[in-house]
């Protein structure tokens, strides 16, 4: 977790303008990401995708058969669950 402190006006990329002082406290920010042949990349343990920044909830699009797989942990052999229900990935 990040935490700074600053005091003065805040202008956001989209338009939100306001003023803050006092400590700002932020959480992993989680983006969703889009690859192609993400199955081959999923089930390889030693992949980035489950060794860099991979938390619960992570969620990645597979490009090649449009399903969303999201990490159950943060462990490089914790599952990655298809949006289809039926499909899931473990990293070996």
């Amino acid at each position: 977790m990040a935490t700074t402190t600053f005091s003065g006006p805040v202008v956001s990329d989209n338009g939100f303008q306001g003023t803050t002082s006092g400590a700002v406290t932020a959480s992993k920010l989680v983006v969703s990401q889009a690859q192609t042949g993400l199955a081959a990349k999923l089930v390889d343990e030693d992949n980035a995708l489950n060794t860099t920044g991979k938390v619960a909830g992570l969620q990645i699009t597979d490009l090649d058969d449009g399903l969303i797989y999201t990490a159950s942990g943060a462990g490089v052999n914790d599952v990655w669950y298809g949006s289809d229900g039926t499909t899931s990935v473990t990293p070996a």
